[in-house]
């Protein structure tokens, strides 16, 4: 499992509760008292309000709009269809239903991190925050996709709240997308019936779906259709670099923010590769798991409950759970479908034939610290060679060189160091890389500082320490130091969004990715750039990644 921000319960002991209410319903409003409503805003679907928030009322937000019909009954494991008129004026106050997914009390109990809103498989919706006092203003738009490993996450949960972001001067817009076996189950009777002959990857349809709704209505929240940026944070990154290389998506965005995109080596539908099975064959091992014969046809799947369905999900790992020296992979999620994804991204990217947009991409400094939370550590040195030589074979000695130890202590952080340039660290500089190479822009980040949430303030700077910064939240509202990185980062992400390049008057130069160069900017105490920073560590794990593949297409191939 490939988890997102959100998943560090899957590396601690969590009570699991499965929720997943069919009900429409909002959260509870606020007191009517507070609320001031915007004006009446007409788009392709219907009138609607949102509410002015902020002590100077500076920001309008808009929560909860349809971009595509339910996905229920029939509709269920079919890419969405356009929403349908509606009548009078829909006040878009609450956040709507999330996907249905499985959760935790742990989850819940840190506030930035709760779901915030009810659970449907009706989950269609988008939220949006503007600053804009005229739909003449053409401000840059970002398009947020959450992480959460495909399986967990909503747009809105609190760590994601655009108010403050939009306040520097765009258009933030966020969605909710089907996950889970909802949003990415391959099965033959799925494919069967559709006129492409392809199933699974609806959730990415979702969020291609959310992007053509913005071509068409962004321009009357004051966005500028011709300046979009997708960005999107572990699953949402991953989410991007599929958009990046889908031929559904071309000209529907202009830039790219991958954030801590894991190495992406993709089931395929129904072609088995590298001996794994393919998503068709996953999928009805999945089915038959939840009481249904193997040739259960599509209305036979569709009488199936939610609940059934989302405790399909994966289990959690406890505490003394094995180490595992291998980059993290999917239980559910994207697939190359030959429609929606023609071939794996990471090959597409090394061929040049992603799109033609200015990328920004990058990952935090310690990503595994919060997957290794359970995980039972090598006692010594002796321990650690073993390890190594159990996993990486003839390499395990020039690994062993390039993530050294010099006593016990250090055994911990050096092994989330390789562990996070196993999973996250490659994938970066591999796609800075090749887009590069393809005569495009990239720019790479590292974010080198720790957040404040709950106990995830002794992890460093681990999976998902950027997005407090990102949106505006830094945790400890009198550390001037953390809020001007917070400033500068979402400065970056505008400037970006508007123009292409990051760079701006007052911000610290960040220079374009060349292989030849390696230069990246690190978001620390303070923004530097570093220049060909842990090349020989990168390269020794671009090595082993080689062999891995090496390996599985020999298998494969016996």
């Amino acid at each position: 499992m490939m988890p997102g921000m959100a998943a560090f319960l899957s590396v601690v002991v969590a009570i699991g509760q499965v929720q997943a209410s069919s009900s429409q319903e909002r959260t509870a409003p606020q007191p009517a008292a507070i609320r001031t409503p915007t004006s009446e805003l007409r788009i392709d679907s219907g009138v609607l309000r949102g509410l002015v928030v902020g002590d100077k009322k500076d920001v309008h937000v808009y929560k909860g709009i349809p971009y595509a019909a339910p996905t229920v009954s029939e509709r269920r494991w079919k890419p969405p269809q356009p929403v349908g008129p509606w009548q009078g004026v829909r006040d878009c106050f609450e956040f709507a239903a999330a996907s249905p997914q499985k959760t935790s009390l742990l989850l819940s109990s840190i506030p930035e991190m709760a779901i915030g809103a009810p659970l449907s498989e009706d989950c269609l919706y988008l939220n949006v925050w503007t600053p804009a006092e005229r739909k003449t203003a053409k401000l840059p738009v970002l398009y947020w996709i959450h992480g959460g490993g495909f399986v967990l996450g909503a747009a809105s949960q609190p760590l994601y709240d655009g108010e403050a972001l939009a306040r520097l001067g765009c258009v933030v817009v966020s969605i909710n997308y089907r996950l889970g076996l909802l949003g990415f189950l391959a099965h033959p009777a799925l494919s069967q019936e559709s006129p492409d002959k392809v199933s699974g990857n609806y959730g990415l349809l979702d969020q291609i779906e959310g992007l053509r709704w913005v071509q068409r209505n962004i321009a009357a929240f004051g966005g500028d259709p011709e300046h979009v940026t997708i960005f999107g944070e572990s699953a949402g990154g991953m989410s991007v670099l599929c958009l990046m290389v889908s031929p559904l998506a071309k000209g529907l965005y202009h830039g790219a923010i991958a954030q801590s995109a894991v190495v992406m080596n993709l089931d395929r539908l129904r072609d088995g590769q590298l001996g794994r099975e393919t998503a068709e064959e996953a999928g009805k091992r999945l089915i038959a798991a939840r009481g249904l014969t193997v040739s259960a046809d599509a209305g036979q799947m569709r009488q199936l409950t939610i609940k059934s369905l989302v405790q399909s999900g994966p289990s959690e790992a406890g505490p003394g759970a094995p180490l595992q020296l291998k980059p993290l992979t999917l239980t559910l999620g994207p697939i190359v479908d030959g429609q929606v994804i023609p071939d794996n991204p990471d090959l597409l990217f090394g061929n040049g034939r992603q799109h033609a947009v200015p990328m920004i991409v990058g990952n935090t400094k310690e990503e595994m610290a919060i997957f290794l939370l359970g995980a039972k550590m090598p006692a010594d040195e002796t321990a650690y060679r073993k390890t190594l030589q159990d996993e990486f074979g003839d390499l395990a000695e020039s690994v062993a060189k390039a993530y050294p130890f010099t006593d016990s202590k250090q055994i911990r952080s050096t092994i989330i160091q390789l562990t996070s340039d196993l999973s996250f660290v490659s994938e970066s500089r591999s796609i800075a890389r090749s887009h590069s190479a393809a005569g495009q822009k990239a720019f790479r980040y590292q974010f080198s500082r720790g957040s404040k949430l709950g106990f995830l303030g002794n992890l460093g700077a681990h999976h998902g320490a950027e997005l407090a910064f990102l949106f505006q939240q830094p945790m400890g509202r009198d550390d001037e130091q953390a809020k001007h990185i917070s400033r500068t980062l979402g400065r970056y992400w505008i400037n970006f969004a508007a123009t292409g390049n990051p760079n701006g008057q007052g911000l610290p130069p960040w220079p374009a990715y060349r292989a030849e160069a390696e230069e990246m900017v690190d978001f620390a105490d303070d923004v530097k750039v570093l220049t060909g920073h842990r090349n020989k560590q990168l390269d020794e794990i671009a090595k082993v990644l080689r062999a891995a593949g090496t390996r599985a297409s020999k298998q494969s191939e016996e």
